[in-house]
């Protein structure tokens, strides 16, 4: 069901929203990606990261648990 959420859901205002209530890039990639696989969040990195200010390997970076 997230996917679903997430496919039809505006990323651009999504992170904007979350950016004003002060998530970091980090916990913003963390939520965005949370139980995808490796594939589809690559995926969501190459939509998702120039919204972010990220590298696509930026992104996948941040998503890692460190």
């Amino acid at each position: 069901m997230t996917d679903d959420i997430l496919r039809y859901t505006d990323l651009a205002a999504a992170i904007q929203m979350a950016k004003a209530t002060g998530m970091t890039n980090r916990e913003i990639v963390r939520e965005l990606s949370r139980g995808m696989t490796y594939a589809d969040a690559l995926r969501l990195a190459k939509r998702t990261s120039p919204l972010l200010d990220l590298s696509v390997a930026e992104f996948m970076r941040l998503r890692r648990n460190e």
